[in-house]
């Protein structure tokens, strides 16, 4: 983050930050998702926490949280209500709801509510998934810890083939509340990642690919004209081939238990010995 950081400062950039994976995680003691003007978080039900769906977005300033609120509610015009959205009796201060508000039609009185100055959305959490967010809101500061001593646990698992991957690991300044356990198979391993991949899921223990990996070999970009440039993009991007064809994930949720993390160490320790 130091090192975006500077960027941003040096080019007067705005900085979008996406924290999709990140929540309760620091850098120099500062939350990420405070270091943009715009940051955004998921609650995707594998993610720090959850709402079944969908996330928020933190904003800096009241100007913006007032356009995001709009593209969030169809594009209407109306703000006026935004300490209280969606109460029509409080917080709508404004005093002017019913006027002339399309600029050719003078003599048209129209509630500045259902006016539209934006193509949005409709992206409202339901009040289901707000009730779940606040308990899990009470439980997230456990959950963070415990997603740390999951991390530890699978890290010592690992370290006995250290030889074989690129482990996980935190810089100095951050304090991860880890998303999962990230490997990668180093060249000249005596297997390669779908052996091991194979060998985890037939005993029922999931895996997840590094989302994307070198994003120029899936379909939706590979046939953009932007990047008909990247004409090997496997040799020009190494790294992010990289992490395509020898990068994993195993979880470190909450919930597993310690005879889950015991029965990992078994099967992994199975995988090393029949090698």
């Amino acid at each position: 983050m130091d090192r975006v950081m500077a960027i941003v400062k040096k080019y007067d950039l705005i900085f979008l930050e996406d924290t999709c994976d990140a929540l309760g995680s620091t850098w120099d003691g500062k939350p990420l998702g405070s270091f943009g003007d715009i940051s955004t978080c998921s609650f995707f039900p594998a993610h720090h926490m959850t709402m079944g769906e969908g996330g928020f977005v933190a904003v800096n300033s009241a100007k913006k949280r007032m356009a995001l609120a709009s593209l969030r509610d169809w594009g209407r015009a109306c703000y006026c209500n935004s300490a209280k959205p969606g109460n029509v009796t409080e917080g709508t201060a404004c005093g002017c709801r019913f006027g002339a508000w399309f600029k050719d039609q003078p003599d048209i009185i129209f509630d500045h509510r259902y006016v539209f100055e934006e193509i949005g959305y409709n992206l409202k959490p339901t009040e289901m998934q707000a009730a779940i967010g606040l308990k899990q809101l009470d439980k997230l500061e456990f959950m963070h810890s415990r997603r740390k001593e999951n991390f530890t646990k699978m890290l010592n698992i690992f370290k006995k083939y250290e030889q074989y991957f690129y482990l996980p690991y935190a810089l100095d300044k951050a304090d991860t509340s880890w998303f999962g356990f990230l490997l990668t198979i180093k060249d000249g391993a005596p297997f390669v990642k779908n052996n091991l991949v194979d060998h985890m899921e037939a005993s029922k223990i999931q895996t997840r690919s590094y989302f994307t990996g070198n994003a120029l070999f899936h379909p939706a970009y590979s046939d953009l004209p932007i990047f008909s440039q990247y004409t090997d993009p496997a040799n020009m991007f190494p790294v992010a081939t990289k992490t395509t064809s020898d990068t994993f994930f195993l979880g470190v949720y909450p919930g597993i238990t310690d005879e889950q993390i015991n029965y990992i160490e078994r099967v992994v320790d199975k995988f090393f010995d029949n090698l």
